[in-house]
């Protein structure tokens, strides 16, 4: 059981791979919004989080003031005594489940922190928002957090898979009996202007 911050930083390291595509390009090869949308409805975040689908509007719409699209690609990889000790399937969900936020909150603050830099720019996050336990969609409520929820990837029916293959080299890892050697987190920056060089040498908090 992990039972602080410390101890969960001490489990994994992590790895940033950034990559960017112009937004028309990326739409033509990696959206099918019906093929994913069918893994969307299967999902528990379906339709009980703003950040995940249904969207209340369209999706490319959404995307069409923006001329680029950057990848940002975090591995949390684990050390082999932290795989090794994760022997049972309780020890491989809280391993999971701590690693996971605490590396998504720091990638998350640092695109939130790009946004501001990047005017007019524009973040997506990896997976469901957590901000709330509870989120205010299942009240049928306006999200509590709008100025720092962001919208998953998943949503826009991307092809995580292939985008983390093709575009950042990583091939995705899940749990089965075992912790993987490690888990991939993709969030991106929507922009409207080609920022070059700027997310070279990322680092996240």
């Amino acid at each position: 059981m992990l039972k602080n911050k410390s101890e969960v930083i001490d489990v994994y390291h992590t790895a940033i791979k950034v990559n960017s595509v112009p937004i028309p390009e990326f739409i033509k090869k990696y959206q099918d919004q019906d093929k994913f949308m069918a893994f969307c409805r299967e999902c528990h975040n379906y339709q009980t989080r703003w950040s995940c689908p249904p969207l209340q509007f369209d999706a490319n719409q959404f995307l069409l003031p923006f001329r680029y699209i950057y990848l940002i690609g975090v591995q949390v990889i684990y050390d082999p005594e932290t795989i090794k000790a994760a022997d049972t399937a309780d020890k491989v969900k809280e391993i999971t489940r701590c690693t996971l936020r605490e590396v998504k909150d720091k990638l998350s603050e640092t695109v939130l922190a790009l946004e501001r830099k990047i005017p007019g720019s524009v973040g997506l996050a990896s997976g469901g928002c957590h901000l709330c336990e509870r989120c205010s969609r299942f009240d049928e409520l306006p999200c509590r957090y709008p100025e720092t929820m962001r919208y998953s990837l998943d949503s826009f029916g991307f092809d995580l898979t292939a985008i983390t293959s093709e575009l950042l080299h990583i091939d995705l890892k899940w749990a089965k009996h075992s912790l993987p050697e490690y888990y991939t987190l993709v969030h991106a920056l929507l922009t409207k202007d080609s920022i070059g060089n700027l997310l070279d040498n990322l680092t996240i908090a």
